[in-house]
């Protein structure tokens, strides 16, 4: 619960800086503009236990996975944006058990958004073409979609609150958090093909604030090697590469005004 009520203040306060923000930029040529996107790349997973005793019985281990979204970005004062995305994510955990050196490999899949805080910085990559790095900040929020395993050398389904038959194909899990709660610290650099699209690297860690099961959840598997627990959040490092395109309305508008004004006059 500590956990949620710091993941809501975080977004409460980022949403109160960026209306405060756009306020005083109301009148700005800068509150016209804004750019839109799409990013892909790579991402490693590591699976946290909070217990000792649970450290003692799982050891985790780097699970590779990959995301993508589309994002919008709008400017705001001082070299600061305000940033929000929605995409899909594979992420998962790889735990050993210490008792028996067995395995287990999990796939999961995520529906998520993201909102964070912008700042940016100038950076001279190359002499007379400008571009900038920049760091951000913000939530993540995760909606858990569907999952996948192996544990040992056997391949299962994972399936959400439904009861235990046996099926040695299916991990049961119930009492689960479908929805998770991530903080989002970023780091990257924009260069640009032209004057309006760039290319944009960034390399971002999400830190889990949310247990993947509640208080009372379960992991039913039908074999006599298998442990488990839900009382475990991930922490994932990923590295994309976005192209965006970037829009101004008021020289869109101008655009519009003159070819009409273009119109008129051949009409007359």
């Amino acid at each position: 619960m500590i956990r949620l009520i710091f993941g809501v203040s975080i977004s409460i306060s980022l949403l109160h800086f960026t209306l405060a923000a756009a306020q005083e930029k109301q009148a700005a040529p800068e509150s016209q503009k804004f750019s839109i996107g799409i990013k892909a790349g790579p991402n490693v997973t590591l699976a946290l236990y909070p217990d000792k005793a649970q450290r003692d019985q799982f050891t985790s281990y780097p699970k590779l996975g990959f995301g993508g979204s589309a994002f919008i970005n709008f400017p705001l004062k001082k070299d600061y944006s305000y940033l929000a995305e929605a995409g899909y994510a594979i992420k998962g955990r790889r735990t050993k058990l210490t008792n028996g050196d067995f395995f287990n490999t999990q796939t999961f899949h995520f529906a998520e958004v993201a909102m964070a805080l912008r700042k940016s910085f100038n950076l001279r990559l190359v002499k007379n073409i400008p571009s900038k790095w920049f760091i951000n900040i913000g939530p993540n929020i995760g909606y858990w979609i569907s999952g996948s395993g192996k544990f040992v050398e056997t391949k299962y389904d994972i399936k959400f609150d439904l009861p235990p038959d046996g099926n040695l194909y299916v991990n049961y899990l119930s009492n689960i958090n479908r929805w998770l709660f991530g903080i989002d610290v970023g780091i990257g650099a924009d260069a640009p093909i032209n004057r309006r699209q760039k290319v944009r690297l960034e390399l971002r860690a999400t830190f889990g604030q949310t247990y993947l099961g509640k208080k009372n959840s379960g992991s039913s598997y039908a074999t006599l090697s298998w442990e488990d627990t839900l009382k475990t959040n991930l922490t994932s490092l990923s590295f994309t590469a976005a192209y965006t395109l970037d829009f101004d309305r008021r020289a869109m508008k101008m655009g519009k005004s003159t070819k009409n004004k273009e119109i008129k006059k051949k009409k007359r």
